[in-house]
């Protein structure tokens, strides 16, 4: 008769275990399959012997990637993209060069499936977590990256945001170890009806033609900037761009200044615009914003979630002509906003206008004390042949602030 010692039984046992386990196939058109690994968890005889994972809020998923090509994949097409780890002292780095201007290269891109494509609960941790790739050039420097990210879940729903350079941690992209930050908050569940507790991959599509080396793909922890917000007194004024009456309290970014006050009907607005060829807008209709223009995305539902990535029908979105033919636009309903009294000024440093609405334009709205309500300020500045830049009071670099109330500030009414 054979005799087992205990620890003998158990390492048996353990052995039997892994070799039984299967995991489920990915099903991946057109796709290179890196590698995979299995790796040993060391832990004690007795409980308190091992080492606690890190986490973040309780979330241990934090490695997508990190000198393995484990749960990686690309394009099948090396003409398209080829990756490859790189040797460099006692780290192996990711290099990676693409292609998609070529014939037979309409979908480029890679995927990361990491711990072992094992399904990612992000639904507690989006506003605390961002996605932290560590990159560098390998020749000039540059601070666009021709990408986009996704989120896919395990039934097949996806979320794509397009990279932005407010994602960029530094002036550029040089052959200095980089930091490219993209907040998971920033993804579109709920319009893509993604399911962030069942989290499957993180895919990047690319474009255009590069290279570039990854150290490190992470989840981080992350703060989002806190939302900018402006009180709004119960007043009422007489529109003749004198803003005597107006208190000091404006609120000033990048040298633009703006004030709200509202009464019982009315909403008013002052803006003081700093701009060396102002009020320089030959367009018309719905085209105002590509010229001198001040557009105001607002909410009417103070009950509205504040995290929405997408508009209601309590959202506006109204912009001033500020040419030398002023008017009001409504986008909502895509015509001129009747009624709106608008006086415009130039001065010295660019130009000042001063703007009041009837709030009976917009549906079931009766501005109350103490309505906390999101709001956007975005300056329009160009000359007769179009808009130059456009300067956003809370929501910055991010692009479509105009259809993202998330990236809103927020107005309250005193």
């Amino acid at each position: 008769m054979l005799h087992f010692s205990r620890n003998l039984f158990l390492f048996l046992t353990a052995l039997v275990s892994f070799a039984t386990f299967s995991q489920d196939t990915l099903l991946i058109d057109a796709a290179i399959v890196m590698g995979n690994e299995f790796k040993f968890q060391k832990k004690g005889l007795y409980e308190g012997e091992f080492r606690e994972e890190y986490n973040i809020r309780g979330f241990t998923q934090l490695e997508i990637f990190n000198e393995s090509l484990a749960d990686f994949w690309t394009t099948e097409s090396e003409r398209c993209i080829s990756s490859s780890l790189v040797q460099e002292k006692s780290e192996k780095i990711l290099n990676l060069k693409w292609n998609k201007d070529q014939d037979g290269c309409d979908w480029v891109g890679m995927g990361f499936g990491w711990d072992g494509w094992k399904a990612k609960d992000l639904a507690y941790v989006v506003d605390t977590l961002a996605i932290e790739l560590l990159v560098r050039s390998t020749g000039e420097e540059f601070t666009n990256i021709p990408w986009a990210f996704c989120l896919e879940d395990y039934k097949g729903s996806q979320a794509w945001l397009g990279y932005n350079t407010s994602f960029l941690k530094s002036q550029s992209i040089s052959k200095e170890w980089t930091r490219v930050q993209i907040p998971l908050a920033l993804f579109p569940y709920e319009e893509d009806e993604l399911d962030a507790t069942n989290i499957k991959q993180l895919l990047i599509q690319v474009f255009a033609e590069g290279e570039i080396e990854i150290k490190s793909v992470q989840l981080i922890s992350f703060i989002a900037k806190q939302k900018e917000k402006i009180e709004a007194k119960y007043k009422d004024f007489i529109i003749d761009g004198d803003f005597s009456d107006w208190s000091n309290d404006f609120k000033i970014f990048d040298n633009q200044q703006f004030n709200i006050a509202y009464s019982a009907d009315k909403l008013f607005f002052a803006f003081e615009i700093s701009d060396s060829t102002s009020r320089q807008n030959s367009k018309t209709g719905s085209n105002l914003w590509d010229g001198d223009a001040i557009e105001i995305a607002f909410s009417t539902n103070p009950n509205a979630d504040k995290a929405r990535k997408f508009l209601l029908l309590s959202d506006q979105h109204i912009g001033i002509n500020c040419g030398e033919n002023p008017y009001v636009w409504n986008w909502k309903t895509n015509q001129i906003l009747e009624g709106a009294e608008i006086s415009i000024k130039q001065n010295e440093t660019g130009y000042v206008v001063e703007l009041a609405v009837q709030t009976n334009h917009f549906r079931n709205f009766m501005p109350t004390e103490g309505m906390e309500l999101d709001l956007e300020i975005a300056i329009d500045e160009g000359t007769t042949d179009g808009r130059n830049t456009q300067i956003k009071w809370n929501s910055k670099d991010q692009d479509g602030f105009h259809q993202k109330p998330a990236l809103w500030g927020m107005l309250k009414l005193l």
